[in-house]
Protein backbone atom coordinates (compact mmCIF):
# COMPACT_ATOMS: atom_id res chain seq x y z
CA UNK A 1 0.00 0.00 0.00
CA UNK A 2 1.22 3.33 -1.19
CA UNK A 3 1.61 6.17 1.18
CA UNK A 4 -0.79 8.02 -0.68
CA UNK A 5 -3.31 5.23 -0.47
CA UNK A 6 -2.82 4.76 3.69
CA UNK A 7 -3.16 8.45 4.13
CA UNK A 8 -6.87 8.72 3.73
CA UNK A 9 -7.25 5.60 5.79
CA UNK A 10 -5.02 6.96 8.61
CA UNK A 11 -7.00 9.89 8.22
CA UNK A 12 -10.12 8.34 8.80
CA UNK A 13 -9.02 6.51 11.64
CA UNK A 14 -7.89 10.23 13.39
CA UNK A 15 -10.96 10.78 12.68
CA UNK A 16 -13.13 8.33 14.10
CA UNK A 17 -10.99 8.97 17.50
CA UNK A 18 -11.77 12.56 17.68
CA UNK A 19 -15.29 11.64 16.68
CA UNK A 20 -16.03 9.45 19.87
CA UNK A 21 -13.80 11.82 22.15
CA UNK A 22 -16.53 14.73 21.54
CA UNK A 23 -19.08 15.04 24.17
CA UNK A 24 -22.18 14.62 22.61
CA UNK A 25 -25.88 13.02 22.35
CA UNK A 26 -24.69 9.47 21.25
CA UNK A 27 -21.79 9.59 24.19
CA UNK A 28 -24.18 10.31 26.50
CA UNK A 29 -26.57 7.85 26.07
CA UNK A 30 -24.30 4.77 25.77
CA UNK A 31 -22.92 5.81 28.83
CA UNK A 32 -26.64 6.30 30.45
CA UNK A 33 -26.94 2.72 29.17
CA UNK A 34 -23.61 1.22 30.14
CA UNK A 35 -24.31 2.80 33.76
CA UNK A 36 -28.11 1.37 33.76
CA UNK A 37 -27.30 -2.23 33.25
CA UNK A 38 -23.49 -2.80 33.20
CA UNK A 39 -21.06 -3.00 30.35
CA UNK A 40 -23.00 -5.84 28.10
CA UNK A 41 -26.06 -3.65 28.08
CA UNK A 42 -24.12 -0.56 27.09
CA UNK A 43 -21.86 -2.38 24.38
CA UNK A 44 -25.24 -3.43 22.71
CA UNK A 45 -26.28 0.37 22.66
CA UNK A 46 -22.85 0.88 21.07
CA UNK A 47 -23.46 -2.10 18.70
CA UNK A 48 -26.63 -0.30 17.53
CA UNK A 49 -25.38 3.09 17.01
CA UNK A 50 -21.78 1.80 15.13
CA UNK A 51 -23.97 -0.66 12.88
CA UNK A 52 -25.83 2.28 11.84
CA UNK A 53 -22.94 4.52 11.76
CA UNK A 54 -20.70 2.20 9.59
CA UNK A 55 -24.07 1.19 6.97
CA UNK A 56 -24.15 5.12 6.42
CA UNK A 57 -20.62 5.53 5.96
CA UNK A 58 -20.22 2.41 3.75
CA UNK A 59 -23.13 4.46 1.34
CA UNK A 60 -21.41 7.52 1.13
CA UNK A 61 -17.95 5.43 0.38
CA UNK A 62 -19.88 3.76 -2.60
CA UNK A 63 -20.91 7.15 -3.59
CA UNK A 64 -24.36 7.98 -2.05
CA UNK A 65 -24.70 11.96 -1.60
CA UNK A 66 -25.39 13.30 1.73
CA UNK A 67 -26.09 17.05 1.39
CA UNK A 68 -25.97 19.22 4.64
CA UNK A 69 -29.45 19.28 5.91
CA UNK A 70 -31.70 22.09 5.15
CA UNK A 71 -32.81 24.89 7.83
CA UNK A 72 -36.86 22.94 7.61
CA UNK A 73 -35.06 19.12 7.48
CA UNK A 74 -32.71 20.32 10.49
CA UNK A 75 -35.74 21.63 12.57
CA UNK A 76 -37.44 18.50 12.57
CA UNK A 77 -34.06 16.13 13.24
CA UNK A 78 -33.60 18.75 16.18
CA UNK A 79 -37.51 18.17 17.86
CA UNK A 80 -37.90 14.55 16.91
CA UNK A 81 -33.90 14.17 18.37
CA UNK A 82 -34.22 15.84 21.04
CA UNK A 83 -37.80 13.90 21.80
CA UNK A 84 -36.20 11.25 22.07
CA UNK A 85 -32.82 12.16 24.00
CA UNK A 86 -35.83 13.42 26.55
CA UNK A 87 -37.66 10.40 26.63
CA UNK A 88 -34.74 8.29 27.11
CA UNK A 89 -33.68 10.74 30.23
CA UNK A 90 -37.11 10.45 31.47
CA UNK A 91 -37.19 6.53 31.17
CA UNK A 92 -33.92 6.53 32.94
CA UNK A 93 -34.91 8.54 35.85
CA UNK A 94 -37.71 6.41 36.27
CA UNK A 95 -35.97 3.30 36.45
CA UNK A 96 -32.81 4.49 38.09
CA UNK A 97 -34.12 3.17 41.50
CA UNK A 98 -34.11 -0.62 39.85
CA UNK A 99 -31.40 -2.84 39.98
CA UNK A 100 -28.98 -2.90 37.27
CA UNK A 101 -28.81 -5.80 35.07
CA UNK A 102 -25.77 -7.19 36.85
CA UNK A 103 -27.53 -6.63 40.26
CA UNK A 104 -30.21 -8.29 38.77
CA UNK A 105 -28.02 -11.30 38.11
CA UNK A 106 -27.10 -11.95 42.31
CA UNK A 107 -29.15 -14.86 43.62
CA UNK A 108 -32.38 -13.25 45.05
CA UNK A 109 -32.60 -10.68 43.10
CA UNK A 110 -34.40 -10.27 39.36
CA UNK A 111 -35.88 -7.45 37.44
CA UNK A 112 -39.11 -7.76 36.58
CA UNK A 113 -39.11 -9.69 33.20
CA UNK A 114 -42.27 -8.02 31.83
CA UNK A 115 -40.44 -4.23 31.95
CA UNK A 116 -37.55 -5.87 30.07
CA UNK A 117 -39.80 -7.21 27.43
CA UNK A 118 -41.56 -3.76 27.24
CA UNK A 119 -38.19 -1.31 26.89
CA UNK A 120 -36.78 0.08 24.02
CA UNK A 121 -33.66 -2.13 23.46
CA UNK A 122 -30.18 -1.26 23.75
CA UNK A 123 -29.18 -1.16 20.42
CA UNK A 124 -32.73 0.22 18.72
CA UNK A 125 -31.33 2.62 20.84
CA UNK A 126 -28.35 3.41 20.17
CA UNK A 127 -29.23 2.88 16.21
CA UNK A 128 -31.99 5.86 16.71
CA UNK A 129 -29.21 8.09 18.63
CA UNK A 130 -27.36 8.16 15.54
CA UNK A 131 -30.09 8.18 12.92
CA UNK A 132 -32.03 11.32 15.11
CA UNK A 133 -28.94 13.53 15.74
CA UNK A 134 -28.05 16.59 13.70
CA UNK A 135 -24.71 16.42 14.11
CA UNK A 136 -23.87 12.95 13.02
CA UNK A 137 -26.22 14.52 9.80
CA UNK A 138 -23.42 17.37 9.34
CA UNK A 139 -20.90 15.72 9.73
CA UNK A 140 -21.43 12.74 7.07
CA UNK A 141 -22.66 15.83 4.50
CA UNK A 142 -19.25 17.58 5.40
CA UNK A 143 -16.12 15.61 6.99
CA UNK A 144 -17.03 11.74 6.00
CA UNK A 145 -18.27 13.03 2.68
CA UNK A 146 -14.84 14.85 1.99
CA UNK A 147 -12.58 12.04 3.29
CA UNK A 148 -14.50 9.25 0.90
CA UNK A 149 -14.23 11.82 -2.38
CA UNK A 150 -10.41 12.13 -1.70
CA UNK A 151 -10.21 8.37 -1.03
CA UNK A 152 -11.72 7.51 -3.87
CA UNK A 153 -9.57 9.92 -5.93
CA UNK A 154 -6.04 8.58 -4.71
CA UNK A 155 -7.50 4.57 -5.00
CA UNK A 156 -10.79 4.43 -6.31
CA UNK A 157 -13.88 2.70 -4.17
CA UNK A 158 -11.68 -0.22 -2.33
CA UNK A 159 -9.83 2.69 -0.70
CA UNK A 160 -12.64 4.65 0.17
CA UNK A 161 -14.03 1.91 1.71
CA UNK A 162 -10.92 1.07 3.89
CA UNK A 163 -10.86 4.78 4.82
CA UNK A 164 -14.95 4.34 5.78
CA UNK A 165 -14.14 1.29 8.11
CA UNK A 166 -11.13 2.84 9.59
CA UNK A 167 -13.16 5.84 10.56
CA UNK A 168 -15.52 2.99 11.75
CA UNK A 169 -12.77 1.18 13.75
CA UNK A 170 -12.08 4.76 15.23
CA UNK A 171 -15.46 5.45 16.40
CA UNK A 172 -15.53 2.27 17.93
CA UNK A 173 -12.37 2.07 19.79
CA UNK A 174 -13.09 5.08 21.40
CA UNK A 175 -16.77 4.21 22.41
CA UNK A 176 -16.20 1.10 23.56
CA UNK A 177 -13.75 2.68 26.13
CA UNK A 178 -16.09 4.68 27.43
CA UNK A 179 -18.54 1.71 27.98
CA UNK A 180 -15.85 -0.39 29.22
CA UNK A 181 -15.23 1.97 31.90
CA UNK A 182 -18.49 3.06 32.51
CA UNK A 183 -19.21 -0.93 32.90
CA UNK A 184 -16.31 -1.37 35.64
CA UNK A 185 -17.16 1.52 37.33
CA UNK A 186 -20.63 0.56 38.02
CA UNK A 187 -19.76 -3.04 39.34
CA UNK A 188 -16.98 -1.45 41.75
CA UNK A 189 -19.68 1.32 43.11
CA UNK A 190 -21.91 0.37 45.54
CA UNK A 191 -25.94 0.68 44.87
CA UNK A 192 -26.59 3.72 46.20
CA UNK A 193 -24.20 5.78 44.13
CA UNK A 194 -24.66 3.47 41.11
CA UNK A 195 -28.53 4.76 41.39
CA UNK A 196 -27.14 8.77 42.07
CA UNK A 197 -25.04 8.12 38.86
CA UNK A 198 -27.83 7.07 36.86
CA UNK A 199 -30.61 9.46 37.74
CA UNK A 200 -27.85 12.58 37.81
CA UNK A 201 -26.82 11.19 33.81
CA UNK A 202 -30.82 10.86 33.35
CA UNK A 203 -31.09 14.79 34.11
CA UNK A 204 -28.26 15.53 31.79
CA UNK A 205 -29.37 13.74 29.06
CA UNK A 206 -33.24 15.50 29.62
CA UNK A 207 -31.49 18.72 30.08
CA UNK A 208 -29.81 17.34 26.61
CA UNK A 209 -33.15 17.23 25.09
CA UNK A 210 -34.57 19.86 25.93
CA UNK A 211 -31.94 22.74 24.82
CA UNK A 212 -31.87 20.06 21.25
CA UNK A 213 -35.66 20.80 21.36
CA UNK A 214 -35.16 24.60 22.19
CA UNK A 215 -33.04 25.84 19.30
CA UNK A 216 -35.08 24.55 16.71
CA UNK A 217 -37.45 26.99 17.73
CA UNK A 218 -35.29 29.50 18.85
CA UNK A 219 -33.50 29.04 15.00
CA UNK A 220 -37.31 29.36 13.41
CA UNK A 221 -38.19 32.63 14.98
CA UNK A 222 -34.92 33.99 14.16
Amino acid sequence: MSDATAAPILTGLGLGIALAGAPGPVQAILLAEALRGGARRGFRAMAGANLMLGALLVAVALGVSIAVPGDPLLRILKVVGGAFIIFLGVDGFRNASQPTLQSSQQPGLQAPQQQRNRELPPAARGALAVILNPPAWLFLATAASSLMVSATQVGGTPTALLAALALLAGVAAGDGTLVLASGLGLRRANAEVGRALRRVLSVVLAVLGISLVASAFVTLSA
